[in-house]
């Protein structure tokens, strides 16, 4: 086969480029992040996009990757990284989409937690007694994975009037103005979430917490139809050891008031 100069030039630029690409990537690409505003685990893109598209950010480009993130109602975000339309699904846990490909290691810990009204009278509410809910103008996230028990609950009565369930990219916030406007009783959030939103808006004295569930992990998962998704959940799981380890983590945790889970 004839082998022409420019031939050999450019195999002796894509060798180059090979060896010098960091270790663990054979070729950049761009990862698709996508999830609805989730703050501060993910936020509005920008400055401040929420500690796991920091944490996430660090690891992919650090390797040589782009990453391109951006807003998304949770149910296409679901539906796009599982069938490769999107690479990962920030926030998303192996109890809601078992198929995703995840870190070894939790990424935070969430807590479903009701957030009501201080002048509502709630009653014999808790994880495992739900039914003080039904006294409620409750609102929550369509399609949102809670825990199995509240779910199971939500399923039961979804058809119910008191049950108020939204959607779209910035729903908890949504949620929250409603509660704080008085169109809603109380919410389904995870904690983390909602303190940041009532700290943020000057509200967090006005309503109560009922913890709904135990804590649960929450992670990235990465698309079950790209080749790469086992590398990239491997760099988030080393850049994750190598930012505990080095002091960053706590440095990007701060910025959203939060502490690392696993100390």
């Amino acid at each position: 086969m004839r082998f022409s100069v420019m031939s050999r030039f450019a195999s002796a630029l894509c060798t180059t480029l090979f060896l010098l690409a960091p270790a663990g990537t054979a070729f950049a690409t761009e990862v698709t992040l996508r999830a609805d505003a989730w703050c501060p685990y993910n936020c509005e893109p920008g400055n401040h996009p929420g500690y796991l598209i920091e944490l996430a950010t660090a690891a992919l480009e650090g390797a040589g990757h782009k990453v391109d993130y951006a807003l998304m109602p949770w149910t296409q975000v679901l539906e796009g990284t599982a069938n490769g339309k999107v690479a990962a699904a920030v926030g998303a846990v192996a109890d809601e989409a078992p198929s995703l490909i995840y870190p070894d290691l939790p990424l935070g810990m969430s807590r479903p937690t009701l957030v009501v009204n201080r002048s509502k009278n709630i009653t014999g509410l808790s994880a495992d007694k739900l039914d003080g809910l039904k006294q409620l103008r409750f609102g929550l996230i369509k399609d949102y994975y809670y825990g199995e028990r509240i779910n199971k609950f939500i399923d039961a009565n979804k058809d119910a009037p008191n049950l108020v369930q939204v959607s779209g990219d910035n729903v908890t916030e949504d949620l929250v103005n409603m509660l704080i406007e008085g169109k809603i009783d109380a919410l389904v959030e995870d904690s983390n979430v909602v303190d940041y939103l009532l700290e943020s808006k000057g509200y967090r004295n006005l309503f109560a917490y009922v913890p709904l569930g135990e804590q649960s992990e929450v992670s990235i998962g990465f698309s079950p139809k790209d080749p790469n998704s086992a590398t990239y959940a491997k760099l988030i799981s080393a850049k994750l050891l190598e930012m505990r380890g080095n002091g960053k983590l706590a440095e990007i945790l701060g910025r959203y008031g939060l502490r690392d889970w696993a100390k």
